[in-house]
C-alpha cells in the first residue's frame, strides 16, 4: 500500500510538471507571435530615437515617449525620477515575485557621420552605444508582457534610465528614491555588445575590468621628466597576459576573437593588466601630481594592495623625500557584479526555450568599458547581459562607441521575445 502511495505521488508530480511545462512553453509561443506582431512598430521607434538623440541629463523627448508609450500600455508611471528617468510599474493578476527591468536612454557626442539611412538629426550626437536599441528593447518586453498579465504572477517594474555614459543616472535614480517606490527581488538589463546579432552572452560575478586612476603627488623638488618615466616603469611591471602594443582598439577588436576572446576558455582577457600610462600635471603650489596613472585590472584584490605596493617602492627610490601621498581618484568606471545563482538560472531559463548555440558564456572580463547597473547591485541581486547586434553579411558591426557602429535591427525582435520569457518566468517564481 505504502509503495501505490509514493508511486502514485510520483505520478502526480510528474503529471502537475507536465501541465507547468507545457503551460510555460504555451506562454512562450504567445511571446514570440506577440514580439512578431509588435515588430515594425518597434523598428519605428528606435528608428525615431535614433533620429533624435539626447545626450546625458537632456534626455526630455526620449523621456516622453516612453512614458506614453508606458501609460497606453496601461502600466502606472512614474517620471522625472533623477531627472529624465521613467518607472514603469505593471503588476500582474496574482501574487508572485517582483522583477525589475533597466534600460538605459541616452546618446553620445560625437563628430562622425553616422553610417545609417535613417542619421541622426541632431549634430554631434549620436547613438553609438546601442541605447536606442536599449529602450525599445524595454518597450517592447513591456507592451508584450502587458499582454502576459493574466499569466503574470507578479510585478515587473521598467525603470528608464537617464545619463548612463556619463556614470551619474543610476545614482540619481536611486538617490531620488527609487527603491523607496518600488522593490524589486531581483533586477536585470542589457548592453548591446559585438557578436552576431541575437547572441545572449552571459558571466557570473564580474563582467567588466576594474578602471582605476592612481593620485601620486610630489614635491616640487622632483625632476618631472625622470618623475614621469619612473612612474611609468614601476607600472609596467604589473602589465600581464595582454600584449600593449597599438591602441586601444587594437585590444578591443580582439574581444571577438573565436581563439583568444571573451567566448573562448582559452581568452587573453581572463587575467590582465592594461597599463594606460602615467601623466603628470603641475599644481598651483608647484608640486606634481601624476593625475592620470590609470589601468584596467581584473582581480580586484591586486587593485587593492597596488596603491601601498608603488608606495614602497617609492619610498626606497631617490624619490622618498619628494614623495607626498598616493590613492585612487574617484573613478567611475566599474563592473556590474552578477549573482552567479541568478546567472545560472537566467541562463538555463532562457536556453531552456531559446536557441543553445546563441547562449554563450564569457570566459573574461570586457575592458575600456563600464557600466552603472553596477549601483543598482548593490542593493538588488540581478544580472547583466550582452546582446549581440552584429551582422557580417549585412557589413554591419555593433561594437560600442566604434565609429561605424550599426546594428542588425532583428536584434530587437531576440532580445524582446527572449527577456520578456525571463522576465515572466522569474516573476512567477514563488
Amino acid at each position: 500500500m505504502k509503495l501505490k502511495l509514493i508511486l502514485l505521488g510520483l505520478l502526480l508530480t510528474v503529471r502537475i510538471l507536465s501541465s507547468q511545462s507545457n503551460k510555460n512553453t504555451h506562454h512562450y509561443q504567445q511571446i514570440v507571435e506577440q514580439t512578431n506582431n509588435i515588430y515594425d512598430d518597434l523598428v519605428e521607434i528606435r528608428r525615431d530615437f535614433h533620429l533624435n538623440p539626447e545626450i546625458s541629463k537632456q534626455e526630455k523627448r526620449t523621456s516622453k515617449i516612453v512614458a506614453e508609450y508606458l501609460r497606453n500600455l496601461g502600466l502606472e508611471v512614474k517620471t522625472n525620477i533623477g531627472g529624465n528617468g521613467v518607472v514603469g510599474i505593471l503588476e500582474g493578476d496574482k501574487k508572485g515575485q517582483k522583477i525589475a527591468w533597466r534600460a538605459d536612454m541616452d546618446a553620445i557626442k560625437t563628430d562622425e557621420p553616422d553610417v545609417v539611412s535613417f542619421a541622426s538629426k541632431n549634430k554631434g550626437i549620436r547613438h553609438i552605444c546601442g541605447h536606442d536599441i536599449h529602450t525599445t528593447i524595454g518597450l517592447g518586453i513591456a507592451n508584450v508582457l502587458s499582454q502576459q498579465k493574466e499569466n503574470l504572477e507578479g510585478t515587473v517594474y521598467f525603470i528608464f534610465q537617464p545619463a548612463e555614459e556619463t556614470f551619474t543616472g543610476a545614482k540619481d535614480i536611486i538617490a531620488d528614491g527609487l527603491f523607496d517606490m518600488i522593490k524589486p527581488d531581483e533586477i536585470y538589463g542589457l548592453h548591446i555588445g559585438p557578436e552576431a546579432s541575437g547572441t545572449i552572452n552571459y558571466k557570473s560575478n564580474e563582467l567588466f575590468a576594474y578602471t582605476k586612476t592612481l593620485n601620486v603627488k610630489f614635491k616640487p623638488s622632483a625632476d618631472k621628466k625622470e618623475l614621469e618615466n619612473f612612474m611609468n616603469s614601476l607600472l609596467k611591471v604589473y602589465v600581464r597576459n595582454i600584449s600593449q602594443d597599438g591602441s586601444p582598439w587594437d585590444i578591443i577588436n580582439k574581444i571577438s576573437d573565436p581563439t583568444i576572446g571573451l567566448t573562448s576558455k582559452e581568452t587573453i582577457f581572463k587575467d590582465y593588466f592594461i597599463l594606460q600610462g602615467a601623466r603628470l600635471h603641475t599644481n598651483a603650489d608647484e608640486t606634481v601630481t601624476f593625475y592620470n596613472a590609470s589601468f584596467l585590472e581584473t582581480d580586484i584584490e591586486k587593485v587593492n594592495s597596488l596603491p601601498l605596493k608603488i608606495k614602497k617602492q617609492l619610498l626606497n627610490s631617490k624619490f622618498k623625500d619628494a614623495f607626498i601621498s598616493i590613492g585612487y581618484s574617484k573613478d567611475y568606471a566599474g563592473s556590474p557584479m552578477n549573482n552567479p545563482k541568478l546567472t545560472k538560472i537566467a541562463a538555463q531559463t532562457i536556453a531552456s526555450f531559446y536557441n543553445k548555440e546563441m547562449i554563450k558564456p564569457l570566459y573574461g572580463q570586457v575592458p575600456y568599458f563600464g557600466e552603472d547597473f553596477m549601483f543598482y547591485q548593490q542593493t538588488v541581486p540581478g544580472v547583466f547581459f550582452f546582446l549581440g547586434g552584429s551582422n557580417v553579411e549585412k557589413g554591419l558591426s555593433s561594437m560600442p562607441h566604434s565609429p561605424n557602429f550599426a546594428v542588425d535591427e532583428k536584434t530587437i525582435k531576440y532580445g524582446v521575445q527572449s527577456f520578456a520569457t525571463l522576465l515572466l518566468e522569474r516573476a512567477n517564481q514563488k
